[in-house]
């Protein structure tokens, strides 16, 4: 059985921002509209083709197989020391993680490089620039990772970021504001 990622994290969630009476009002109102024009089009023969298990976002799920990586939460390496971390914005290194081990994915050679999750440590996190409001689970999140002859910078969810955190047991380093950096 699958559970859902933000259930499993060791991290403090997020909390989800309230919305005022009149935003609700309106979600709501939005809401009732889009299912009167679904069923309206499907009572015409119109039916959207395709699958409709995406209107209601799901969060990530964690795999049956630990072994497995969650495919919703790679985090992008941005930058960093290796020769590697230096590619172009279209085909950059992702950081996978699953409970028995963290690698890079080089895009367009095939090849991986592995991290040593026991000496990896989160140096800092910090809101990613131009991310403003409340820290959310989707919230865009910068951070700095170094082991022995290693550092790097991901970018990913919080969500992503707190993953990786829960699997290599990094303590909780608290909610980032936005334009504030948490050391370690």
């Amino acid at each position: 059985m699958t559970s859902r990622v933000q259930d499993a994290i060791s991290w403090r969630r997020p909390r989800r921002q309230r919305r005022g009476a009149r935003a609700s009002a309106g979600a709501a109102t939005g809401l009732v509209r889009a299912a009167v024009d679904l069923a309206m089009s499907i009572a015409s023969g119109d039916a959207p083709a395709g699958d409709l298990s995406g209107l209601a976002a799901e969060p990530p799920r964690v795999p049956r197989d630990p072994a497995q990586p969650v495919a919703e939460l790679p985090c992008v390496v941005v930058g960093g020391s290796p020769s590697w971390a230096a590619a172009t914005a279209a085909d950059r290194p992702r950081l996978w993680a699953t409970a028995p081990r963290f690698w890079v994915e080089l895009p367009g050679t095939g090849g991986d490089v592995e991290v040593d999750r026991a000496t990896l440590a989160l140096r800092s996190l910090a809101v990613a620039p131009g991310q403003e409001g409340p820290v959310t689970l989707d919230t865009r999140c910068d951070a700095t990772l170094a082991a022995p002859g290693l550092e790097i910078v991901v970018q990913g969810s919080w969500l992503a970021v707190a993953w990786l955190g829960h699997l290599a047991g990094w303590r909780d380093p608290g909610l980032p504001e936005p334009g504030t950096a948490v050391g370690r």
